[in-house]
């Protein structure tokens, strides 16, 4: 056993020995001085993101690198993001969040989180080529949700910790879209999709401890357990889905048999995975497909209620805009049919709102984010380099804070700045790297926004909303990374 141990040590000290000598031959980001071993800029990184970066950023340009949790990561600036997003073939974003995510340990029966080439694929065909034949049901899956989350009242209506109830709000029409009408309607199937990122991302909480001794021990460490059977936070939500899924898949075969051509084919993601080649309705591999639609739960569910959250704050932050949203939602409500629901163009009109909600998710407040792996050695414009395998991170703040890509006073919330621009909330460009870039920028932002748009028309017209301290609700920052306020939110039922 020792001698096992010795010679695992002695392999892992060659390993680092030999990548550490090829790297020195690369012409690589100034790494930024520290003091103290091991620790590097990890303290600084966590407590004090935003004026470190300032510094670094002012000190060695527009990349530069970090030690952080035992290893170095390289931060680049607004003047070689593009070359990032572009460059397809030369970085992975989702080789670090398969990292950081154990999928393969969760879901063994897909292979982890799945093929990114697929992933996207069904997002594209099954979702956003389809988005005016989920309006109806996304209006009426999200003023049900609101009428049964926040409801009619008379005063006033205290919520603390929106982002929490807005999840609930947000996966009532994804749970719609996913998996159908019947089965979104359970209480379990909407807990679930609101639940199960908060879960799984209990990872991204864990501090990289590991890493100190050797650069990526904690992606190991941390699939232990699950391989173990001792802990899998998808477990218990993966048999909600079963349970729910195998009802519709037995039903849809049984009824589509008894029918025959004047069975009604349901609208949703889990009828397009049955009719894929690879699905045998002889031998169905329901945990399979509970697994799959998993991926597309976690991609969607938080970072859209992050986002519809934010932009319910920001608004109750500055209540002065509240009566040009209103009047214009006013304005297209006189659109709506009998049932309240809005047609599909109406989308386009909401661009006060729309503005809003870009102007929201641009100060997002993120420092860095959107880390990459450098699938091989690579040299940016500048002639900097970086190794294969290294981590590189986006400094979104750089992007931020430019006046000449942003306009004046660059770090003030202006909600109405993007009209004249001519942009919408889902269009990426060099001066908004939210959804990414490129063509892997994010597939699902179109059917996010149209959502988002959806929820805060409702609220607007349904309820006048301010923070509870009557100031601007600042969000909470971990590291570089920020989350919504959890201050109350007054809600008060507008009087008609």
């Amino acid at each position: 056993m020792y001698q096992t141990i010795i010679l695992g040590c002695i392999l892992l000290t060659t390993v680092y020995i030999t990548k550490r000598s090829r790297d020195q031959h690369l012409n690589l980001p100034p790494l930024v001085r520290y003091k103290i071993p091991l620790i590097g800029h990890t303290l600084s990184y966590m407590f004090n993101s935003e004026e470190f970066f300032k510094q670094c950023r002012k000190e060695y340009g527009d990349i530069f690198s970090l030690y952080i949790w035992g290893k170095v990561i390289t931060f680049i600036g607004k003047e070689h993001i593009a070359e990032v997003l572009a460059r397809d073939d030369a970085f992975d974003f989702g080789a670090v969040f398969r990292k950081r995510i154990p999928g393969d340990a969760m879901f063994t029966n897909i292979d982890g989180f799945g093929d990114p080439k697929y992933n996207a694929k069904v997002v594209k065909e099954y979702i956003s080529k389809n988005l005016g034949l989920y309006t109806e049901r996304m209006q009426t899956c999200l003023n049900s949700a609101t009428q049964k989350y926040i409801g009619d009242f008379d005063g006033q209506k205290n919520i603390s910790n929106l982002y929490n109830m807005m999840t609930s709000i947000i996966s009532t029409p994804i749970a719609n879209v996913f998996i159908g009408e019947e089965e979104s309607k359970y209480d379990d199937v909407i807990n679930t999709f609101a639940e199960f990122t908060r879960d799984v991302a209990v990872f991204f909480m864990i501090p990289p401890l590991f890493d100190l001794i050797y650069p990526g021990l904690q992606d190991y460490i941390i699939r232990i357990p699950i391989r173990l059977g001792l802990f899998n936070p998808a477990t218990k939500h993966e048999k909600v889905l079963i349970k729910h899924i195998k009802n519709q898949i037995d039903k849809r075969l049984r009824e589509k048999k008894q029918y025959g051509d004047s069975w009604k084919r349901p609208n949703d993601i889990l009828q397009n995975f049955m009719e894929e080649e690879s699905f045998d309705p002889n031998n169905i591999n329901y945990a399979a497909v509970a697994n799959k639609l998993c991926i597309f739960i976690f991609a969607s569910v938080h970072t859209t209620s992050r986002g519809c959250t934010n932009a319910v704050i920001d608004l109750a932050s500055r209540p002065e805009y509240m009566q040009e949203l209103y009047e214009e939602q006013l304005e297209i409500r006189k659109k709506a049919d009998k049932n309240g629901i809005l047609p599909f163009e109406s989308l386009k009109e909401m661009k006060n709102l729309d503005s809003f909600i870009r102007e929201s998710l641009r100060l997002t407040g993120d420092i860095a984010a959107l880390p990459h792996l450098a699938l091989k050695d690579f040299t940016f414009s500048n002639g900097l380099q970086v190794p294969k395998d290294r981590v590189i991170d986006l400094y979104f703040d750089d992007v931020i804070q430019d006046e000449a890509l942003q306009g004046i006073n660059p770090k003030s919330f202006e909600p109405f700045r993007h009209l004249n621009a001519n942009v919408t909330a889902s269009k990426v460009s060099k001066n908004f790297v939210v959804f990414g870039g490129g063509k892997h920028a994010c597939p699902g932002r179109f059917f996010a926004i149209n959502e988002i748009k959806f929820c805060m028309h409702n609220f607007i017209l349904k309820y006048n909303f301010r923070t509870e301290s009557g100031k601007i609700a600042e969000k909470m920052r971990v590291g570089p990374i920020t989350y919504p306020n959890t201050n109350g939110i007054i809600f008060e039922k507008r009087i008609k």
